[in-house]
Parts: structure tokens; sequence; C-alpha cells
């Protein structure tokens, strides 16, 4: 498989292994407030965020398992590495100084924004928006959530897998470029095919969406965790 294959494979796990399932099912005030928490250590506690990276990826055993937090460090270590040895590069000029620590708490913390962006990106449920735009009366346009969340990781998917058979074919990346875009636009013609009528009805009914004591604890719970590690340590 080659490098960039390899690295829309790792984003692909990141954002669309799961269902509707997990910490998706959470209520969503539950997200609101860990959301928030979030918010509040980057914008006052910059500087401590890398303490909170074990309960982020303790929430995301929780959430998906081990491969999505597998593929999920391997994207933000991929993120924190670049943003440190790009600060690094650029302190040899002689702007500033930089010392091994601080290359090293750089690459943290940009992990631990990048893991934090990934999992409040997995606990918002297509179904929620869905009924959002429902209750706010938005019928012609709420389908095309559902619709959307169908066809970005079924794009992305087909994407992959003609990148991949042009590698079988020892062909170059940027030649099978054409038919893997070409693949994408497939798949959404065919899944607006498939959709004509309800892309051109209002929605009659809200989803039911079964959501769960258990994650909406977590996570509360979870948010509790982050607010005391920063006001502790």
């Amino acid at each position: 498989m080659g490098l960039f294959n390899w690295l829309l494979s790792v984003i692909y796990k990141s954002m669309f292994l799961t269902g509707d399932s997990g910490l998706r099912r959470a209520h969503v005030m539950s997200k609101v407030l860990f959301t928030i928490s979030l918010v509040f250590v980057y914008t006052l506690y910059s500087e401590k965020s890398p303490i909170i990276l074990p309960v982020l990826v303790v929430l995301g055993l929780i959430h998906a398992g081990i491969e999505w937090v597998i593929a999920i460090l391997t994207l933000a270590g991929l993120a924190g590495l670049y943003l440190a040895g790009s600060a690094y590069l650029l302190s040899l000029t002689g702007l500033y100084t930089m010392i091994p620590l601080q290359v090293f708490i750089i690459a943290l913390r940009a992990m631990a924004i990048a893991i934090s962006i990934m999992l409040v990106f997995n606990t918002i449920s297509p179904i929620e928006l869905y009924n959002t735009l429902y209750l706010l009366g938005a019928k012609y346009f709420s389908s095309y959530t559902l619709l959307l969340w169908r066809l970005i990781p079924l794009g992305l998917r087909n994407f992959i897998d003609s990148l991949t058979v042009g590698y079988l074919k020892k062909e170059k990346t940027i030649k099978r470029l054409p038919s893997a875009t070409a693949s994408i636009i497939e798949a959404g013609w065919f899944i607006e095919e498939y959709s004509y009528w309800r892309l051109r009805v209002k929605s009659k009914t809200q989803i039911p969406l079964a959501r769960t004591t258990l994650h909406t604890l977590i996570l509360l719970i979870s948010s509790l965790i982050v607010l005391l590690l920063i006001k502790i340590l």
C-alpha cells in the first residue's frame, strides 16, 4: 500500500470506523459540556493540555475500540511531529531558541488537540443533526445530513479502493487520481438517484434516537476529570 493510500485509510478509520453507536448515543447536553471543557482547557491552560491525553485515549477505547485509538494516535502523532519539527527547524534560523523538551511538549499539545477534535467529531450523531434541522423547520434539507453522512465514507472508501487497484497495477498515484475521483462522483450519482424523492419532499417526522445513560455519564465524568486534572496538576 502506498503512503498516500495508507494515510487516507487512517483518516477514514479516524472519522468513520463506527456507526451511530458508542459516544454518539450520549445525551446532546453531555456532548456540549464535554466540548466546553476541552475548549476551556485549550484556551486558558494550553500548556497543561498534554495532561488530558490519557483521558482522551480511554474515551476512544470506550467509544470505538483499539483500532480507532491506533488510527487516531497515528494521525495525531503525524500532526504533532510536523508541528514540532517545523517549530524546531524555524528555531535554527535564530529567531528563538528551543530545547528538546519544548519540542516534545509541542508535539504532545498538537496530539491532544488533534485527538480532541476527532473525538468531538465522533460524538456527533447524524440522526441528531437531522432531528435538529427538522425542529428548526428546515424539513427540506434535514435529509441531506443523512445522505452526506452516507456519501462521504462511501466515496472515501471507493477512492481508497481505486488507489489500491492502481498500486497493485504499479500505476503512479497521480495518474490514478482521475479515476479515483470519478468513483466518488459515481457514488454520489447513485445516492442521488436512489434518494430522488427524499431530496424533493419535506421530512415527515423525527427519527427516534436511542440514547444510553452509560455513555452520557461517561462524558459527564470525563468532563469533570479533565477540569480536575488541569486544576490539580
